[in-house]
């Protein structure tokens, strides 16, 4: 058992620096992040404030607390997609050692076998914990130099939130690029997905501006709960600031800016939301883990593709 633990951990060392010494990969695995930031920054930003002042005009809401509201909205969306697209960048160490073969190595070296996959999961997650986390951080400072109306129990919840974030995602990673054979292909998957989820979670623009086809099958997508949940998390506090100011301004803007989820016809808010993301990750969990895709039978997940187990 202590030898397993040794060798977990070392494994698990090797694929954070692996990951790390490839700054196009981490560069990239922030790429959707940025997106957002950027759009935010140029234009999404102005319009969404400027609509906001226009609805809340005759409420005496301060400009200041509109602008809190809508940068939450914001990083709520940076925070969610990078939960997701810093996972499946990080997952090319899995890929790229398929690839090369040093899995095969692996593989027959005295290291157990599902050591080795597990150690695939552990590096991921633990980069994506660091990623995702240092991310966070910027949002607080941010946060904290413009306008701070989290409480602490928002702040633990989205510190919370983040960690299972990553962990759930770095479990679907495991799945999806199992099928992955190259880096070429690895990178086209990433970069597709980077470009489509900010959408699909709603972080360039509400869920409720959509049409109802597209609202429908965001639901089908885990972290489209994931990323509502974020949105009530960060903007809470402000939206509680304006309710004390206008309660109907405060409930279109819960329902406007997707902060409750339309869930097949009936309003979910964030405790819906909160178990609704926790029962997919363990749905998932129990996939990598049972199913043979992953790392306690010795399966063909770890076997490059091409190759006999055990040459």
């Amino acid at each position: 058992m202590k030898s397993d633990f040794y060798a977990l951990a070392g494994l698990t060392k090797r694929g954070i620096k692996i990951f790390l010494k490839d700054k196009a990969g981490v560069f990239f695995s922030l790429l959707a992040p940025l997106i957002v930031l950027m759009l935010y920054v140029i234009f999404l930003g102005d319009v969404q404030l400027d609509s906001l002042k226009a609805y809340l005009s005759g409420a005496e809401v301060p400009e200041s607390l509109a602008k809190v509201f809508v940068d939450g909205w914001m990083l709520a969306g940076v925070l969610s997609v990078a939960c997701i697209t810093v996972p499946f960048s990080a997952q090319s160490i899995l890929v790229r050692d398929r690839e090369s073969g040093n899995m095969s190595d692996m593989l027959v070296s005295p290291i157990k076998r599902h050591i080795v996959g597990l150690s695939y999961l552990t590096s991921v997650f633990a980069v994506s914990l660091c990623i995702c986390f240092a991310v966070l951080i910027v949002a607080f400072v941010y946060l904290a130099l413009t306008g701070w109306y989290l409480s602490l129990k928002d702040v633990f919840g989205i510190v919370g939130l983040t960690a299972l974030s990553a962990l759930f995602a770095a479990l679907l990673s495991v799945i999806i690029c199992s099928f992955i054979s190259t880096q070429g292909a690895h990178g086209a998957f990433t970069g597709i997905m980077s470009a489509a989820i900010g959408f699909l979670v709603g972080a360039y623009m509400p869920l409720s501006m959509f049409p109802k086809a597209v609202r429908f099958g965001a639901l089908l997508l885990p972290g489209t709960y994931s990323a509502g949940a974020f949105r009530n998390l960060f903007m809470r506090g402000a939206l509680e600031e304006i309710s004390s100011l206008s309660v109907q301004a405060a409930e279109g803007l819960r329902e406007g800016f997707s902060m409750n989820l339309d869930f097949f016809g009936r309003s979910i808010g964030l405790s819906s939301q909160l178990w609704l993301f926790v029962a997919s990750t363990a749905v998932v969990a129990a996939i990598v883990f049972g199913l043979r895709l992953a790392f306690f039978k010795g399966t063909s997940f770890l076997t490059p593709a091409g190759r006999k187990k055990g040459k």
